[in-house]
């Protein structure tokens, strides 16, 4: 009997490697299994014992199954509970890079409200600088009038060192013509009135 119980239930494969038995396994389903399990250990000379086996068998097979059911049960609940335990650490990680975005966009709008709160001062100093720049400008356009000035004066300098030089060159010639003509006044004025009807020779001699 212990021989024919082995059989059978190596012969009820109800491991989840079973794919035939897999889904249409149930309660309903399984009186060819109790009928085939009852006309294998029943014996037909007694309707009691047979009976008896009858219900000890189909209560073995139901413990089967329950027990297969309760595995897939099992393992399906262990599958779920390690897909959500994967989704909860991504939604975790998530949850992290949203949290780092939120603080590197807070830093942003941070930064923003400074630069915003600056924008009249600089506003200001670009007027400044434009008043500078125009400042600049005008200077640039006087300096160089004054070289442009300046290099006429050069040019009017060097013509009036020219002039200079020649008005020294004329004042010396009639500086000379002057002291000559002096000279000839003083030796005219030397002379008596009656040297003018003697030769000239003659008075050099004398």
């Amino acid at each position: 009997m212990s021989i024919h119980k082995k059989n059978t239930a190596d012969n009820l494969d109800f491991s989840p490697n079973q794919g035939e038995h897999e889904d249409a396994v149930a309660v309903d389903g399984l009186e060819h299994i109790f009928k085939w399990a009852s006309e294998t250990v029943s014996d037909p000379q007694d309707e009691r014992v047979r009976q008896a086996r009858d219900r000890r068998v189909r209560h073995q097979v139901l413990d089967v199954v329950q027990k297969y059911r309760e595995q897939r049960v099992v393992t399906k609940s262990q599958d779920e509970v390690a897909y959500l335990q994967r989704r909860v650490i991504a939604l975790l990680s998530k949850m992290q890079e949203l949290t780092e975005e939120n603080a590197a966009v807070k830093q942003i709008m941070v930064s923003q409200f400074w630069a915003i709160q600056r924008i009249p001062v600089l506003e200001e100093q670009v007027r400044v600088l434009k008043v500078v720049e125009y400042e600049k400008e005008a200077a640039v356009k006087e300096r160089r009038y004054l070289m442009d000035a300046l290099a006429k004066i050069k040019v009017e300098r060097d013509y009036l060192e020219d002039i200079l030089v020649t008005c020294e060159d004329e004042n010396t010639r009639l500086s000379s013509i002057l002291n000559s003509t002096r000279a000839e006044l003083a030796e005219v004025k030397a002379r008596k009135w009656w040297h003018s009807f003697v030769p000239k020779s003659f008075l050099k001699k004398g």
